[in-house]
């Protein structure tokens, strides 16, 4: 122990039993606010990454290409770039589904309960 947690323990052994669990109850208390806001941390920073998309340009653009693929319009190079955006969305969904198995974890639920919570469809996509 470092000298100021020996000091502590030394006062603390001069309390009286009243005194001491007093004592001992505002510390737990402590550690218990502490854990509380770290978890609210670790959670505000999970749904930040869940929450994670493409920018709203490429998301229009995808819906562009991905409808003239399906009038049979779509070129080549477009067809290309519709891949290109398709895989981001997919190493997107990826990502989003460890992050949300993470928070189900930590909030000690399913992830199917856990995106019922937050009103997520089965549908992940960019």
């Amino acid at each position: 122990m470092n000298s100021s947690l020996t000091t502590l323990f030394h006062e603390a052994e001069r309390l009286d039993n009243r005194s001491l669990d007093t004592f001992i109850a505002d510390i737990l208390s402590l550690r218990i606010r502490r854990k509380i806001t770290d978890t609210q941390r670790e959670e505000a920073i999970l749904l930040k990454k869940i929450n994670k998309s493409l920018p709203s340009d490429q998301i229009e653009y995808f819906r562009v290409l991905n409808q003239k693929r399906l009038e049979g319009t779509i070129s080549e190079q477009e067809h290309t770039e519709l891949l290109v955006l398709l895989d981001k969305i997919e190493k997107l969904n990826v990502s989003r589904l460890k992050y949300l198995t993470s928070l189900a974890r930590l909030r000690k639920v399913s992830v199917r309960e856990l995106m019922t919570q937050l009103g997520i469809s089965n549908s992940l996509n960019g």
